[in-house]
């Protein structure tokens, strides 16, 4: 494994992955590339690991940070065991809003996470989501560590009705057969929303007020859940504000992580942790040079740089 000679150990490659097949990372190729960092001997990392590192502890071998987004129910169906075969850890940043009650079926095989958004803003339909049962089990397993993706991972009018036509997104489905004009949508936490009543945006204070709360609602639920304490963040979209920094730091979050690339070691700022997405349709040879690339603070400086 030539690839595997190369890891380094000054930066810690964080992996972003979404749902596993039907559009994301084929299961197929998740499967190989778990196998590749465990044959290269890489310790998958947990956020409290990670937040050390940040703070300068060395590694004492090359790391990884497997990290998952929206807690989508394959990770219960067919990640976790791939990932306790090999004896590997990893991060499932859950939306605390969309976890599925214990009572209801939960949707087998592969999940289109579109497909998925869409059924959820139009009729509530959560089957495609981990319940609070199986998060649990997740945890207790020793496999998945959980962090917050928010209370409700929305999208929200930051205008009044100024678009013509309506945009494709899902996030736009609840304005489907109404007529135009549309407002504007944006990450809940990306600026303030607009206030349709009043006709004018959120004043920095109510975009601050908003955030916390928000924020500390997505905690306080994950808590009531799991019985222990959730400290980290992945910030839909990757989008923040500077006040929502702020709210994070208020509502309890010590770490929370971008969809920027780049460098994650020693002296990183951990409210904006990058990332590196894994991409569908690359092979193991892209997954190893970019996992040999991203464990080296100077490189990983260099391809984040890139759109490679």
């Amino acid at each position: 494994m030539p690839w595997a000679r190369l890891l380094g150990r000054s930066s810690v490659p964080v992996l972003l992955y979404h749902q596993l097949g039907a559009g994301g990372v084929s299961r197929a190729a998740f499967a190989e590339q778990m196998r590749w960092l465990a044959r290269a001997g890489v310790r998958s990392l947990t956020p409290e690991d990670l937040g050390r590192v940040l703070a300068g502890e060395p590694l004492d071998r090359p790391g990884a940070c497997i990290t998952f987004d929206d807690g989508f129910r394959d990770l219960y169906t067919f990640a976790a065991p791939v990932l306790a075969d090999l004896g590997l850890r990893a991060t499932v940043f859950a939306i605390s809003g969309r976890l599925r009650p214990d009572a209801e079926p939960g949707q087998a095989g592969e999940i289109a996470a579109g497909e998925a958004m869409r059924n959820f803003l139009l009729r509530g339909d959560r089957s495609a989501w981990l319940s609070a049962n199986e998060l649990r089990e997740l945890v207790k397993s020793g496999v998945f560590s959980v962090g917050s993706h928010t209370a409700t991972h929305g999208m929200i009018p930051v205008s009044g009705p100024e678009l013509a036509a309506l945009p494709g997104h899902w996030a736009y489905a609840p304005w489907e057969g109404r007529p135009g004009p549309y407002p504007r949508l944006a990450p809940e936490l990306a600026g303030p929303a607009w206030r349709a009543e009043q006709g004018r945006p959120e004043t920095e204070a109510e975009f601050a007020a908003r955030a916390e709360r928000l924020l500390g609602e997505s905690r306080s639920g994950l808590e009531a859940v799991l019985g222990r304490p959730v400290t980290a963040l992945a910030w839909p979209w990757g989008a923040f504000h500077p006040l929502g920094r702020r709210a994070a730091q208020r509502a309890g979050f010590s770490l929370a992580f971008t969809t920027a690339r780049g460098p994650a070691g020693a002296g990183a700022d951990p409210l904006a942790i990058p990332r590196l997405e894994v991409r569908k349709g690359r092979g193991l040879p892209w997954f190893a040079c970019r996992l040999a690339a991203y464990s080296r603070a100077w490189t990983a400086r260099l391809y984040s740089g890139m759109r490679v």
